[in-house]
């Protein structure tokens, strides 16, 4: 009779070593009795359904099941005997497992009759020291808005919802300039219409505020005054998009048409309309509201900051994993890498600052990593997870918010490894919440 997985599990014996912390090297022994049982036992499963030509399932004799399907059956054999020692460890409350790897040495082959051993080296947490993390005192000021914040955010609307108009005098910076020019870049035949109407054009708008239509128009046109003329010498940069210029210095005669600027809106009545507001009452109140909630994210964002440098300071130092922490390197240094470059012309500043970058990712992945081990030992303790509904209903919204696909970005944070990562993030967001409610937040007598 086939052992069970249970059985299989109690049966292999276990020898722990390593000195370095946070890292378990585990040699597990199958006895040579369970080795032959297991391997009886996968043999009468495949001769009860393989395939054979000639034999009806189950009728092909165990000698040519064995001679056809060996190879097949040892490997099925060794799985189940890792399957059972990952299994063992689990069940093991001394091994809090947070990840593994293989030694680089050839497997033993199976053999009946004879013990069967393998190696596996767990990175395992850390053993962390908790200081008290309830009952924190934490002050949580009042939200309190600064005068005249609401009359500074109705003048932002103001200013956002005007209409441009037709102004004289000098264009400057924010302004709309009508403009003209041409270049002295000879348009090569059956060139496309964006490349045309970036050499020549009668007629456009010219937006002084970033991005600008031709490098540097903006730096001459602020200033300009509408009928006169303008030179400007664009140097396009080696990756700009239409590649006939890309790196090239062009020449351009531009004449501006007309200057207009954004008024803002004068009249209450209009700006309560174009917010969809009733009245000016209830745009101020609905300000407020506004400003206040900002105002109350900020004020929780700083004490979960005090609360979490708290009982990060009162764990003390403790050793990381160093798989775990070395991917979490490779993680952020690639963060830096896509947030650094952005074009060709990025990338050989950054190998020259390369030594700097991967200072700053070991460092950032270090103070990340102590903090989710810190949070994750609260959370055991707590009993807080985070559950396949909170999950789903996160990522769902996360894709709705950038309008992509829950199935496509589903399947990109599988790829990417990004799941763990937003798993960890919720769980860390869920113990400071924790961490939050439970703190002292009274005021002294």
């Amino acid at each position: 009779m086939k052992a069970s997985k249970k059985d299989l599990k109690d049966l292999i014996k276990t020898e722990v070593s390593g000195s370095e912390p946070c890292v378990k090297s585990v040699k597990f022994t199958v006895p040579a009795e369970a080795v032959e049982t297991e391997t009886n036992s996968m043999l009468k499963e495949f001769a009860q359904f393989a395939q054979v030509p000639g034999f009806r399932a189950g009728k092909t004799p165990i000698s040519l099941i064995k001679n056809r399907f060996l190879p097949r059956i040892e490997a099925e054999t060794v799985k189940s005997f890792f399957t059972a020692a990952f299994e063992k460890i689990a069940s093991d409350e001394t091994f809090d497992v947070i990840g593994y790897n293989f030694p680089d040495v050839q497997p033993e082959k199976l053999e009946v009759g004879k013990d069967y051993s393998f190696t596996i080296v767990y990175n395992i947490s850390p053993e962390i020291q908790l200081g008290a993390y309830k009952g924190i005192k934490i002050s949580v000021p009042e939200v309190k808005l600064a005068e005249g914040r609401i009359d500074d955010e109705l003048k932002n609307l103001r200013e956002m919802y005007g209409d441009f108009g037709k102004v004289e005098g000098s264009a400057v910076k924010g302004d709309m300039v009508k403009i003209s020019y041409k270049s002295d870049f000879v348009i090569p035949e059956g060139a496309d219409s964006r490349l045309k109407i970036l050499l020549e054009t009668p007629e456009t708008w010219a937006w002084l505020s970033d991005p600008e239509i031709i490098p540097g128009i903006n730096k001459v046109l602020e200033g300009a005054v509408a009928g006169k003329d303008y030179e400007l010498v664009a140097q396009f940069p080696d990756d700009f998009r239409e590649k006939q210029v890309a790196g090239k210095k062009v020449k351009y005669s531009i004449k501006t048409i007309e200057i207009q600027r954004r008024m803002p809106v004068s009249s209450d009545e209009d700006l309560v309309k174009k917010v969809n507001a009733k009245d000016m009452n209830e745009l101020r109140e609905r300000l407020r509201g506004s400003l206040e909630f900002q105002e109350k994210q900020k004020l929780e964002g700083e004490a979960k900051k005090h609360i979490l440098e708290k009982v990060i300071a009162e764990a003390g130092e403790f050793p990381l994993p160093p798989s775990v922490l070395a991917e979490a390197e490779n993680k952020e240094f690639r963060h830096i890498a896509s947030r650094e470059v952005k074009k060709e012309s990025d990338v050989e500043k950054f190998k020259i600052e390369k030594d700097k970058h991967l200072a700053e990712a070991k460092k950032t992945a270090a103070e990340r990593m102590r903090r989710y081990f810190v949070l994750r030992k609260i959370a055991r303790a707590e009993k807080i997870s985070i559950e396949k509904g909170e999950m789903d209903s996160h990522i769902s919204g996360i894709s709705k918010y950038y309008g992509v696909k829950e199935q496509e970005f589903r399947s990109q944070l599988d790829s990417s490894g990004g799941m763990e990562d937003l798993q960890m993030d919720m769980l860390m967001a869920k113990v400071t919440d924790f961490l939050i409610k439970n703190a002292d937040t009274s005021k002294p007598a």
